[in-house]
């Protein structure tokens, strides 16, 4: 406890701030890739710490609805996810989509196990919510995607 609060103490902006609770740690920036939010993700995936991140970025002073957003999810671990708890993160998406609009979400995921996860939830999510959510396993696409006119880009 003492680390976190140092750590906190020490890099704590209102711009950049790490979440720690329960077994996912998340980083918001507004600041690392202009024009959009990068959140960063470590630890064990679990859906309540989902709901908290998800209720955490879209409460935040500099969130808006349709702005574009990076999650890496790189070193989170998937390992005992499945598609229940895919389909219980679309439920969270769903409840938030009034504060996410029309945001284009590029994922990045570590492994191809992970990939297919991520691609459960962007299939089950297609359909139901305003928002434009890709999976990538490659930060340079993702980033280019994010920001690459919504015109030339098949869903």
């Amino acid at each position: 406890m003492a680390r976190l609060q140092h750590w906190v103490t020490k890099h704590w902006t209102p711009q950049n701030a790490a979440v720690s609770e329960g077994a996912v740690d998340w980083t918001v920036s507004f600041t690392e890739l202009p024009g959009a939010a990068v959140v960063r993700t470590g630890g064990v995936f679990n859906v309540a710490d989902h709901r908290r991140m998800v209720a955490d970025i879209v409460g935040r002073q500099e969130w808006r609805p349709g702005y574009p957003i990076l999650f890496d999810h790189r070193q989170l671990d998937f390992g005992g996810a499945g598609l229940a708890d895919m389909r219980r993160a679309r439920e969270i998406h769903l409840a938030h989509e009034a504060d996410i609009g029309t945001a284009r979400s590029a994922i990045l995921m570590k492994s191809a196990a992970d990939y297919g996860l991520g691609r459960q939830f962007q299939l089950l999510t297609a359909d139901s919510t305003s928002a434009e959510l890709r999976i990538f396993d490659n930060e340079p696409a993702a980033r280019e995607w994010l920001f690459a006119p919504k015109a030339s880009q098949p869903k």
